[in-house]
């Protein structure tokens, strides 16, 4: 099942505002994890982050773009049979730098990110 989309953008306040429009909602929660140096928030089953790191940002979403469609995130019952059912995939956080084998335990679901044929993908196993 479809958990959210989420857009990479570069000007933080311009796609919170482009979501709010979208959704007709306002901020339900804001996501920050500095070890992959990103921010953003959540309206509704839309996320829209930024990364912090000027270089990483600029490799993601190229010179010259705004706004990008970056992930679509799943939700699956068990996380670890899903990424195996993708056995060509290298699994990451979803800075996509560093290759990771288990998913990622923050709090309240485990998470894993990929691209796969150039689409990103992100899946998440609800825990609590």
């Amino acid at each position: 099942m479809i958990d959210h989309v989420g857009y990479l953008v570069r000007d933080l306040d311009r796609g919170l505002e482009l979501a709010r429009s979208l959704t007709g909602g306002d901020v339900d929660r804001e996501v920050d994890r500095p070890q992959w140096s990103l921010f953003g928030y959540y309206v509704g089953q839309v996320e829209v982050f930024t990364f912090r790191d000027p270089d990483l940002l600029d490799a993601r979403l190229g010179r010259g773009v705004d706004t990008a469609l970056d992930h679509i995130a799943y939700a699956v019952d068990d996380i670890r049979a899903a990424m195996a059912r993708l056995p060509a995939a290298r699994w990451s956080g979803p800075d996509l730098r560093e290759e990771a084998a288990e998913p990622f335990d923050l709090g309240t679901a485990l998470h894993c990110w990929t691209v796969v044929d150039g689409l990103g993908l992100q899946l998440l196993q609800y825990t609590a």
